[in-house]
C-alpha cells in the first residue's frame, strides 16, 4: 500500500495536507496513516458512506441517512451496520440502530452465516434453541451447539454488532438457503432469486429507545413455511423499519452501504420513497467511502 501511494504521489506531483482515515484501528489504511508525520483525522466509517453520497449529489442541507452494510468500526467500539443518521458536514447524530447481536467466532461469522443466525436464536429463545427443528441447528453437530451457547453466553469472541449485512446472512441461514458462504453478499443474492412480488405483508419488530428490534421477526420467520414468503416479507420488513424510524423526519432520504447493492431492496424503497438518494457515479460499498473522508476534509 505504501508504494502505490508513493507511485501516485510522484505522478501526480502532489504531498498530502491532511490524511483523513477510517476510525477502525486494525485497518492497514489507519496504521499507515499514523506511520506518517503527515496530520491525520479520522472519521467514522458510516458518516463516511453518507457524506460520499451528499458529495456526489451535491447537497449542502442536513439530510437523513440510512446506512446498511456489513461491518464498519462504531463510535462505541461496536461493529455497526444497521444505523440511521442525521448528518451534515459538521458532524451527525445517531438517530437509530438495529438492536446489537453477536457475531459467533468474530470474523468467521463473515464467512458463515451459520453463525449469526445461531446467535439470534440464542437471543430470542436461549439454550432451548439447541433443541428446535431449524435449518441452522441441523448445520451444527451437537457439541457444536452447546460451545456456541457457552461462548454466546459469555461474550467469548463474539464481539457486538448491528449489521443489516449480516442479518442478511442470517436469514438465508435460518431459512436453510446457505450457511457457509463463498464471497461477501452471497447471500443476498440468494435471497434475490427467492423474492416473489405478489408475497405482501411484513413481519413484527419492537422500535423504543433508538432501538430497532429484530427478534420478532425473527420468531416469525422460523415458523413461515414457505422460502420464498419469508424471503419476501424479510424485505418488506426492513422497509417498514426505515419507514417507521424515518417518519418524523421532514430531511432528504439518503442511503449508503454494501447492502443497498441488492436490486430488490432498493427498488422496493424507491417505490415507497420515490425521492430516496443514492450514489450513482460511485459505488454504495466501500469503494465510495473516500469520497466521503474527501469531503469531510475539504467542505466542512
Amino acid at each position: 500500500m505504501k508504494k502505490n501511494i508513493n507511485t501516485l504521489k510522484r505522478i501526480y506531483k502532489f504531498e498530502a495536507d491532511i490524511i483523513i482515515h477510517d476510525k477502525h484501528p486494525n485497518y492497514e489504511s489507519t496504521k499507515l496513516a499514523h506511520m506518517t508525520d503527515t496530520p491525520t483525522k479520522e472519521l467514522q466509517h458510516h458518516y463516511a458512506h453518507i457524506l460520499g453520497v451528499m458529495a456526489e449529489k451535491k447537497l449542502k442541507e442536513k439530510v437523513f441517512g440510512v446506512v446498511f452494510d456489513g461491518t464498519g468500526y462504531g463510535d462505541d467500539k461496536n461493529l455497526w451496520g444497521g444505523e440511521f443518521l442525521s448528518c451534515d458536514y459538521q458532524g451527525f447524530e445517531r438517530i437509530a440502530h438495529i438492536k446489537y447481536f453477536k457475531l459467533l467466532g468474530g470474523t468467521k461469522a463473515i464467512k458463515e452465516p451459520k453463525r449469526v443466525a445461531l446467535s439470534l436464536l440464542f437471543d430470542s429463545f436461549g439454550k432451548e434453541a439447541i433443541g428446535m427443528n431449524n435449518p441452522t441447528i441441523h448445520a451444527f453437530t451437537k457439541v457444536e451447539l452447546n460451545t456456541y451457547y457457552i461462548a454466546w453466553k459469555k461474550s467469548l469472541n463474539a464481539p457486538l454488532s448491528s449489521s443489516v449485512g449480516r442479518l442478511f446472512d442470517a436469514v438465508s441461514s435460518l431459512l436453510g438457503i446457505i450457511h457457509v458462504m463463498s464471497f461477501e453478499g452471497e447471500s443476498g443474492m440468494m435471497m434475490e432469486a427467492l423474492y416473489n412480488n405478489s408475497i405482501k405483508g411484513s413481519y413484527n419488530f419492537m422500535y423504543e429507545n433508538n432501538i430497532i428490534n429484530i427478534d420478532p421477526m425473527i420468531q416469525e420467520i422460523i415458523l413461515e413455511k414457505d422460502t420464498s414468503t419469508a424471503v419476501s416479507r424479510f424485505f418488506h420488513t426492513l422497509v417498514e423499519i426505515i419507514s417507521t424510524v424515518y417518519e418524523d423526519y421532514n430531511l432528504p432520504l439518503v442511503l449508503g452501504g454494501g447492502v443497498f447493492q441488492n436490486r430488490i431492496l432498493l427498488e422496493l424503497i424507491w417505490k415507497r420513497f420515490p425521492n430516496a438518494i443514492i450514489g450513482n457515479k460511485f459505488p454504495p460499498n466501500d469503494g465510495g467511502i473516500a469520497l466521503g473522508q474527501i469531503a469531510s476534509g475539504l467542505l466542512k
